[in-house]
């Protein structure tokens, strides 16, 4: 609930070695969506583990969602992305797993033009969808 620097340093350190990790952090408008996995209570009824696999029944207990994200956004400044200012756009779940608690992290670099002729393009090349569905959430997260 309370993570130490030691812990988002720990937490940096892992993703640096990661194959698909940048090697530049990103910036510009960034989306990024999370998924935490966590392992149902000890004492959790057997009856009740087949719904919480299959997502029917998820973890509503501490500690809260939003710190979670605040965790992993801090953890990753300067290794994911620049700075986390640059992300304008956030989903997040908890999901209970009786394999290994983990975090599942997509990050999508947003269109930003740099000029008005990369608007217009950009602009015209998307006009016909709504923003919506241009900044559609990705279902195979």
């Amino acid at each position: 609930v309370n993570p130490s620097k030691e812990d988002e340093e720990r937490v940096a350190r892992i993703f640096k070695k990661l194959p698909n990790c940048p090697s530049k952090p990103l910036n510009g408008q960034l989306r990024v969506q999370f998924k935490f996995y966590i392992k149902p209570p000890k004492a959790t009824p057997k009856w009740r583990i087949p719904l919480m696999e299959k997502g029917f029944l998820r973890p509503n207990k501490s500690p809260d969602i939003d710190n979670y994200v605040k965790f992993i956004l801090d953890a990753l400044n300067g290794v994911l992305w620049e700075d986390d200012r640059y992300i304008v756009e956030i989903h997040t779940a908890k999901y209970y797993t009786s394999k290994d608690s983990r975090t599942l992290i997509v990050l999508n670099q947003l269109p930003t033009p740099k000029n008005k002729k990369e608007a217009n393009i950009l602009f015209n090349q998307y006009e016909h969808q709504s923003f919506e569905k241009f900044f559609d959430f990705n279902n195979n997260f």
